[in-house]
């Protein structure tokens, strides 16, 4: 459900997370039916932080630690991204240009 993927805000307003350590973060601590607050207590920071990281700040280091202290493990993966002239040589080839979807802005309101 859409609804999922949000949670209260510090003034009760349901933000989205943002980002795909934001959105990976919360579906952990979703999964696992843990508040900010809670994971906050189990790391040693504070709710608001964990809050950031949901919300799409990047804090690499901290993600790890609240991701492995949950029972998780991150893996990176890479993929090569086109350069404005590999578009416009796919554009004008008439080929798909294919779409990221981190690329797209999360403020749907």
């Amino acid at each position: 459900m859409w609804f999922d993927d949000m949670d209260l805000g510090g003034r009760g307003i349901v933000q989205p997370a943002k980002g795909p350590l934001g959105r990976a973060l919360r579906q952990v601590r979703l999964d696992l039916y843990l508040s900010q607050e809670s994971v906050a207590r189990i790391i040693g920071t504070t709710q608001r932080t964990i809050s950031r990281l949901e919300l799409g700040q990047p804090n690499w280091p901290l993600f790890v630690r609240a991701v492995e202290a949950l029972g998780a493990r991150p893996v990176i993966t890479l993929e090569a991204t086109l350069s404005p002239r590999d578009i416009r040589e796919r554009l004008a080839a008439g080929l798909d240009i294919p779409f990221d979807p981190d690329a797209v802005d999360d403020d749907w309101w």
